[in-house]
């Protein structure tokens, strides 16, 4: 990197992937910001990892504004950006509840444009930076009961595809991590059972994403990735 000391942002950092991308881009030498909707979870991790962390709600585009001003004030502009922060839903489509609808869509989709929006204007103007979109291998195919969780990432994979064909001539890369089952507590939280024995671990996804970030004579606009025990 030209300036290891770049100041990357990422959302939903408070578990699984975004939390080991956090720590990962520390490891490597970057200026990461954890930010999470749980104000002790984004406390208590950003003093264990020993990091900035802001509380954000991503479906909320006020504050997405709000606290992509205040990291470039305290700290300084935001180079780079993982939009991580997700809701799973899973089962009947008839069953779902409107508002569990709306709150994979208005932060699985909404979430990602919305921070986007509020950062790209920066980077643009600086012609340097990168987005890292993680998306889900549910954005690759069609299988039943994810109907709307796929759907909301179907619309950040058409999202990223635009925005890296947009972006990349005027010095700012857009890209997408297609990430299959991971070891996370998203499924738990969701209240759906999941064998995560054969699932990728967080580290190894967040590997990824500071490889992607790493080498910016790539735009690596679709990455998917799985655990190989994933196949057994």
């Amino acid at each position: 990197m030209a300036d290891k000391n770049r100041v990357v942002l990422v959302t939903g950092a408070t578990s699984g992937i975004g939390l080991a991308t956090a720590e990962k881009l520390k490891t490597v030498g970057y200026h990461p910001v954890l930010t999470g909707r749980n104000p002790d979870k984004v406390k208590a991790c950003a003093e264990k990892l020993g990091i900035s962390g802001y509380t954000l709600d991503v479906s909320n585009e006020e504050d997405c504004a709000r606290v992509i001003k205040s990291v470039e004030n305290d700290i300084g502009p935001i180079w780079g950006l993982v939009n991580n922060a997700g809701i799973w839903l899973e089962g009947s489509f008839e069953k779902y509840k409107v508002a569990d609808i709306r709150a994979v869509m208005e932060t699985n989709t909404l979430g990602t444009m919305f921070m986007t929006h509020s950062v790209l204007p920066g980077m643009l103007g600086r012609k340097s930076g990168a987005i890292i979109n993680v998306v889900s291998t549910g954005a690759l195919y069609c299988r039943k009961s994810i109907s709307v969780y796929s759907g909301s990432k179907w619309a950040i994979r058409g999202f990223t595809g635009c925005m890296e064909v947009e972006c990349a001539p005027k010095g700012v890369r857009v890209m997408g991590f297609y990430p299959g089952k991971v070891d996370t507590n998203m499924y738990s939280t969701a209240g759906i059972d999941r064998d995560l024995e054969v699932a990728m671990t967080p580290a190894g996804a967040a590997g990824m994403i500071e490889r992607m970030f790493s080498d910016e004579h790539i735009l690596w606009g679709q990455v998917s990735g799985r655990s190989i025990n994933d196949y057994a």
